[in-house]
């Protein structure tokens, strides 16, 4: 396994101090001699074992040499500053598989069985025989933790319980990244009688959760996160399997069991997680949309209410997003008509068992 910074990094001295620029944050920071001496050694692609011996041939101990290195690589990684290449060394991976990321093939290489046995459930649903990955991962062991390699970008170092999440991330990044025309909304989608349901709301707001609720209805999940609105209106989301957080790990009776059997995974923002794979995940057909719902928890009587088109359209405007970070006319137009197209509604509610109730009733009857 070798390391090198990547190319959105500059090293340079300004004076005596020693300074590193950020292109990808637009951001300058000074560094330590170490962290300077470390960044320059990586302008190419060297192992943690040479690493460690460059510095104990400059006069460090064996101990010291291969804590200060790891330090080195997991700061770098943080920063989103560390490419990471596995060589012969890594030997070949135990498997590999190919997603389809709705307009990006993405493979992934697995080099380490617990690590096999951790990710592939979480991901193995989106796979699929005869595509051409533009984008390769390799995860492995390092030591107590998991490197994530990405193919000539910068990769992660992780604990190995934030490996999914890490991954997820990162992926997310290809999907958007391979949109084209498509433009991405912040929300779930559901699929039931060849129609949309799009669950709009700040994060934490409960997406997920109601979204899995209204599984026990005969909606089948689209997309717990991300949907995808082609040039003509038509959704489909991005299946990745649904992230459950902890406080919601006991609201949804009918599926206790699945949710106790997920493992527990901590995201890069140290919230807590379970993946939920083994759903009814929708075809992948774009449907239209049907039914569009804004979020509002509250106490009180679940109730829906109908919602005027101008603040739905402000609610997915802040909330789509394209390569170039804005929409033209077309894919504006496109995002009007489909809410022109759709029912609009605010549900309010806090017992979730009456809020599949009333929206399916409503959805059934768009």
């Amino acid at each position: 396994m070798k390391f090198r910074v990547s190319d959105g990094a500059r090293f340079f001295l300004l004076g005596q101090r020693k300074t590193i620029f950020v292109e990808a944050s637009q951001q300058i920071f000074e560094v330590d001699d170490l962290t300077a001496y470390l960044t320059c050694l990586l302008g190419e692609p060297m192992s943690q074992r040479r690493l460690e011996a460059d510095l104990v041939a400059r006069g460090a101990g064996r101990a010291e040499a291969r804590k200060s290195v790891r330090d080195y690589l997991l700061y770098m990684s943080r920063e989103g500053l560390l490419e990471i290449a596995f060589d012969a060394e890594d030997g070949e991976p135990i498997h590999t598989h190919v997603l389809d990321m709705h307009g990006a093939a993405v493979s992934i290489a697995y080099h380490d069985r617990g690590l096999l046995d951790l990710i592939l459930p979480v991901f193995d649903h989106q796979a699929s025989e005869g595509l051409k990955p533009s984008v390769s991962y390799a995860v492995a062991k390092f030591g107590n933790r998991v490197c994530v390699s990405r193919n000539r970008s910068p990769g992660m170092i992780v604990a190995a319980n934030e490996a999914v999440p890490a991954l997820k991330a990162l992926l997310t990044e290809d999907v958007l990244a391979s949109l084209g025309t498509t433009v991405a909304l912040h929300a779930a989608l559901l699929v039931k009688s060849g129609k949309g349901l799009l669950i709009c709301g700040a994060p934490g707001a409960g997406k997920s959760t109601l979204a899995l609720a209204l599984l026990e209805a005969g909606f089948a999940c689209g997309g717990d996160d991300i949907a995808l609105m082609r040039p003509d209106g038509l959704l489909r989301g991005v299946p990745f399997a649904p992230a459950l957080k902890r406080g919601s790990w006991g609201l949804l009776e009918g599926l206790r069991g699945t949710i106790e059997a997920a493992p527990v995974h901590r995201r890069l923002d140290n919230r807590y997680v379970r993946y939920l794979a083994s759903i009814p995940f929708a075809s992948d057909d774009a449907v239209p949309l049907g039914t569009i719902v804004l979020l509002r928890r509250r106490k009180g009587r679940t109730e829906l209410a109908a919602v005027e088109p101008a603040r739905v359209l402000s609610e997915l405007f802040l909330g789509a997003f394209t390569p170039t970070r804005r929409l033209d006319l077309s894919q504006f137009d496109a995002l009007l008509n489909a809410i022109r197209g759709a029912s609009a509604v605010e549900l309010s509610y806090m017992r979730l068992d009456e809020a599949v109730e009333i929206l399916s009733r409503h959805h059934d009857g768009t």
